[in-house]
């Protein structure tokens, strides 16, 4: 009980200042503050710059949208490195709401609030990733890729799915993705799915691991992603507030340059090939 007063005063403090306590991943969180380096968040425009990525241009688009939407309560962010246990916590309302966007198909049957799209269907696409001096990959045939290990969250489920659509036999798990970047330098497995980054080679390097993509092939995930919000009063103010930020973010195209500053939306993999064309 003693280990837990500190996390319920901090709660009591916050919610009794009006503000909101968003859970996201550590990793997340430390590029978060790389990217903003101290600036007033609510003034920026330009969203590229060290630490910039999917996940950390949605904080950024997060406060945004809420302050646009009516929103005057302050965000505090608290590192939660679990997917799954995000959703738990927002869930049981000891946080206030995600500061990242999740699948819809996650939240099924889940007593959170989502948000309108942030990421509309048909708009993810990720590439696969390797650590970049595996040069037997990152050369392989991607038919001889696809008997090869995979590594992902089995927690995030479209995921899991789109890598055995894709033929991947032998699927490995972990909990974070620093967790799968060690896995894959470790040789316990030699692929993941992951967002383009916005770097010269679109690598991304976690914990002094650098993972690139094999070159020329890309991957889409069907599905909507959503920011969520726990189903509270201060739940249902967050998610007006945020709808309403997020539609006016759409129609400026900031959402869109956002994700282009991350390397989310990435004009170089245009001319790649998708592994998995929909079917008509």
């Amino acid at each position: 009980m003693s280990r837990l007063l500190p996390l319920l005063c901090l709660l009591v403090s916050m919610f009794a200042r009006g503000e909101l306590l968003i859970a996201v991943p550590q990793d997340v969180l430390t590029d978060y503050q790389r990217l903003v380096a101290g600036r007033d968040v609510q003034a920026i425009t330009d969203y590229s710059g060290p630490g910039a990525r999917r996940d950390t241009v949605e904080m950024i688009l997060l406060q945004q949208a809420l302050r646009l939407g009516g929103s005057t309560e302050a965000v505090r962010f608290s590192p939660l490195n679990s997917y799954a246990r995000i959703f738990h916590e927002v869930e049981n309302g000891r946080v206030a709401g995600s500061g990242t966007s999740v699948w819809a198909a996650d939240a099924v049957d889940r007593k959170v609030q989502l948000s309108s799209a942030v990421i509309e269907e048909g708009e993810y696409v990720v590439g696969l990733y390797t650590v970049a001096d595996n040069a037997e990959v990152l050369t392989m045939p991607i038919a001889k890729v696809l008997k090869q290990t995979a590594v992902t969250n089995r927690a995030w489920v479209n995921d899991y799915k789109v890598l055995q659509q894709l033929g991947f036999a032998h699927i490995e798990s972990a909990p974070t993705f620093p967790m799968i970047a060690r896995m894959l330098n470790a040789g316990r497995a030699q692929v993941t799915l992951m967002s383009f980054k916005p770097t010269p080679d679109l690598s991304s390097t976690l914990e002094g691991i650098k993972l690139v993509p094999l070159p020329g092939v890309k991957v889409a995930m069907s599905g909507s992603r959503h920011f969520i919000f726990a189903s509270t009063p201060a739940g249902d103010r967050a998610t007006r507030a945020l709808n309403a930020g997020l539609a006016r973010l759409r129609t400026e195209g900031r959402i869109r340059r956002a994700y282009e500053a991350g390397g989310f939306f990435n004009a170089r993999v245009n001319d790649w090939t998708l592994l998995n064309p929909p079917r008509h």
